[in-house]
């Protein structure tokens, strides 16, 4: 080396060097680390030891205690309405399931909690339950804004508006109706009896004589493209593809452009579109954003980021697309709409300064819904087509009932009117919502001002109190020694007396100023759907086992394959 050239630091001087750095580091990051460990501990043990809501002396799961993180990890693993139920049985009717958060399984609960004199109001839960900045009817906390909201759609919902809707949604049974028949017609052309193939993205195999298939998605595809004609006048598409898909804003600023363009009759923005996978893409926002809401608001995005978790977490701009899309392209469509649809009905909608619903508002309110019309319709369908299959005495006098209703009217889809009022099929319908329960966990509530008292416990205020359905709706008390067991005789069989408790703990659409609006459209939708499938087809079960569910905020099947044919 020349001897002019520095000479390079010894590697003794780097090492010592960087072992002098991390000798300042150490104990500054020590320091740090204990003081995160010490603040963490204390946010977890002071609450308990302090018991601000007087909460110490319910039963529950040990980590409950200290921490909501317990539940959420429990609806993250999809077993939120068993899990409360198994420690509803364990322990009473009062279970401990968070440092603040009880959960009560009476049918007095439910008036006390949710009744209209009850004065609880949503929790934070909801906070984290909205895609889109304005809040919609379902997730508003606040009490008046929900009044304000309700008056103008409790219109679209009303048995008038509903029936004025049946001839709309009568085009989507045909659909469904044709595709099982394309399916079913799979048997007469197999070559020695079995085949198998898809259609969409639906697989289907025949063999015995009958073709076998998933039912879960066609009541998805029938469900999502029926509330998306009623309410914005096109349908998504699902069921002429035979597959999961949808439309969205690209961009959701763009799209409430067209929005406000639109409803102003002003020039049409262009709206750019890409399709995504909405059911699939819901199912997994659902299962995360909830799961998440029990923890502090600060750490849900923490969360939210890890790789597990970050694909449901970050749908929440999509499902907001596939909102602001629907409302943009019902502005933006070529042809006129001669018909009322629930959009009309946002339209006649003010805010709280008397003005029109802008685009955030209209788009918050088409949201909900979509996701609140389809979701929940499919899954309780599915549900009660399963129990069907599966019990060959119950489909048999089902059926026999509707051959006699339907005997003489020439139509491929049972018409309300003479299906409506049917006896056992309304019995079907009752238990198949009982027996499921889609929304099965206990909705949180908020003890208001002044506490309030349940079962003679006195919570205080600022105390998480919800009633779970799935436990009451299984009820032995209530329901008999068979209330896991579909038996739709039981609502016909009870007495006067016996039918009145059953009611008392039956709330499939909840109770109160904030149950489901829907109630009239979801009825009729499962009466005409069962009854059209039922008189038409024979179903069976592929499997005897239970039905498969995601159990999380909604109770969704996920896997439910039934052997159909047509009937002779």
């Amino acid at each position: 080396m020349d001897s002019s050239t520095p000479p390079l630091p010894p590697l003794g001087s780097i090492i010592l060097a960087r072992e002098g750095l991390t000798g300042l580091l150490l104990p500054g990051l020590s320091v740090l680390a204990c003081l995160i460990a010490t603040v963490i501990a204390s946010s977890i043990l002071l609450p308990y030891f302090n018991d601000p809501y007087k909460l110490r002396a319910y039963p529950g799961p040990f980590f409950a205690k200290f921490t909501s993180a317990w539940l959420s990890w429990i609806i993250g693993h999809n077993r939120w309405s068993e899990t409360v139920y198994h420690l509803h049985r364990q322990h009473g009717p009062i279970v401990r399931l968070g440092p603040d958060n009880v959960s009560i399984s009476d049918p007095s609960a439910l008036a006390a909690i949710y009744g209209h004199s009850s004065g609880a109001l949503k929790s934070t839960f909801y906070d984290a339950i909205s895609s889109i900045r304005i809040r919609n009817l379902f997730n508003t906390r606040d009490r008046a804004e929900h009044s304000r909201k309700r008056r103008i759609e409790a219109h679209m919902f009303s048995p008038r508006g509903i029936r004025a809707l049946e001839d709309t949604a009568r085009v989507h049974f045909q659909v469904l109706v044709r595709q099982w028949d394309t399916l079913c017609a799979h048997t007469d052309k197999a070559i020695r009896g079995s085949a198998e193939g898809t259609i969409g993205t639906v697989h289907w195999k025949v063999h015995s004589g009958r073709v076998w298939f998933d039912c879960m998605p066609w009541f998805t595809f029938w469900s999502f493209d029926t509330i998306s004609d009623l309410a914005f006048g096109h349908p998504f598409g699902m069921l002429e593809a035979a597959k999961d898909t949808a439309k969205i804003s690209k961009s959701n600023i763009k799209g409430m452009q067209a929005i406000s363009q639109g409803n102003s009759h002003s020039d049409e923005a262009e709206l750019e579109l890409e399709e995504i996978p909405a059911i699939e893409m819901l199912a997994e926002h659902l299962d995360i954003i909830v799961s998440l809401a029990f923890l502090p608001a600060w750490l849900q995005p923490i969360v939210g980021r890890l790789p597990s978790v970050r694909y449901g977490y970050d749908a929440a701009p999509k499902l907001a697309g596939l909102a602001v899309a629907a409302v943009a392209n019902r502005f933006a469509s070529k042809t006129k709409i001669d018909r009322a649809d629930m959009l009309s009905e946002l339209l006649r909608g003010r805010d709280e300064d008397g003005k029109p619903y802008g685009p955030e508002e209209l788009s918050a309110e088409a949201e909900l819904l979509i996701i609140a019309g389809g979701d929940t319709t499919a899954n309780s369908s599915c549900a009660t087509t399963y129990h069907l299959a599966r019990n060959p005495r119950i489909r048999a006098k089902l059926q026999a009932e509707l051959d006699a209703a339907l005997e003489g009217i020439d139509s491929d889809v049972a018409p309300y009117d003479a299906v409506k009022d049917l006896p056992y099929l309304d019995a079907v319908i009752n238990e198949g919502l009982r027996l499921h329960s889609t929304i099965g966990a206990g909705l949180p509530r908020v003890v208001p001002p002044g506490g309030l008292t349940v079962l003679g416990q006195h919570l205080k205020e600022g105390t998480v109190v919800s009633s779970p359905l799935y436990c009451l709706h299984r009820n032995e008390v209530v329901w008999g020694e068979n209330a896991h067991e579909f038996y739709p005789e039981r609502w016909l069989e009870a007495s006067a007396d016996a039918k009145k408790e059953m009611m008392r703990s039956f709330a499939p659409f909840s109770v109160g100023p904030r149950a489901c609006l829907g109630r009239n459209l979801a009825l009729q939708q499962m009466h005409i759907v069962l009854a059209t499938i039922f008189h038409r087809y024979n179903l069976v079960l592929e499997s005897d086992a239970p039905l498969p569910l995601r159990d999380g905020f909604v109770r969704k099947p996920k896997n439910c394959v039934v052997g159909v044919q047509r009937r002779k």
